[in-house]
């Protein structure tokens, strides 16, 4: 009440001045204060609503982005724009883990090659229940980023098997994948994982319903010892017992209820 009292009687021009004495205050704190102790207590949303400040906040908050090893969206999801996911990425040269489950008006192709082409060091890529999102993009993860180990692409009902043969070629880190509800893949895109992604220790296939003992017999045909220690075939219903069997025999936890 005092501090509104003493406002009202203030003159206009001492009210100015104080607010300009308040941003010159601010101004002056070390860029390190809103590195570590500001913009850390914002979402990655508000944190880029910064940039629109003024020159000075669209530069700590570059730097701020550039220093991020994980970046999350899913909380946003369907809100997260295209121009928003690329505003944040484009600066994310160093982010290793990127989260964007459910965020499918700003998947698509388009943005998921910046991510690609920016993001060299990622090794997490989630997206599932993006349904923009194809080939093309996930082929483009494959080929640019050589540290790439996680990618769950359930329910990103616009992929096939040619991504699958991507990652196989080129993804020879990759340790878990999820296509779960992935209508496009087969047999073959399964096998071709099973022959080349020598490190691959999780897989999830259920609800691919053209996946069968066949592309699952290529894990049982490898030379070595087999690195896939986990399996989902859940209403995988051409996968029978004699093939699960087989791969609890080799070492696999076979997951075909939930």
């Amino acid at each position: 009440m005092q501090s509104e009292q003493l406002q009202q009687e203030l003159p206009a021009s001492s009210t100015v001045t104080m607010a300009t004495e308040n941003r010159m205050n601010s101004a002056q704190l070390p860029d390190e204060i809103f590195l570590y102790h500001v913009l850390p207590l914002l979402s990655i949303r508000e944190v880029n609503s910064c940039k629109l400040v003024c020159k000075t906040w669209r530069h700590l908050v570059t730097t701020y982005i550039k220093r991020l090893k994980v970046i999350d969206l899913t909380p946003w999801d369907c809100m997260v724009t295209e121009d928003l996911l690329l505003g944040i990425v484009k600066h994310a040269a160093n982010v290793r883990e990127l989260r964007l489950d459910g965020c499918w008006r700003a998947v698509r192709d388009a943005a998921v090659l910046t991510v690609a082409s920016v993001c060299h060091k990622l090794r997490v890529f989630a997206a599932c229940k993006c349904g923009n999102l194809t080939d093309a993009g996930v082929i483009s993860l494959a080929e640019k980023c050589p540290e790439l180990e996680e990618l769950d692409l359930s329910s990103c009902y616009g992929i096939t098997d040619e991504a699958l043969c991507g990652l196989a070629d080129h993804a020879k880190n990759l340790k878990e994948l999820h296509v779960s509800s992935v209508y496009g893949v087969t047999d073959f895109g399964v096998s071709q994982l099973a022959f080349k992604c020598h490190l691959l220790q999780n897989l999830d296939v259920s609800y691919c319903y053209v996946v069968s003992n066949l592309g699952l017999q290529a894990f049982l045909d490898k030379q070595g010892k087999l690195a896939l220690t986990e399996l989902r075939v859940k209403n995988c219903y051409k996968v029978t017992q004699p093939t699960i069997f087989k791969l609890m025999q080799a070492g696999v936890a076979v997951n075909n209820m939930f």
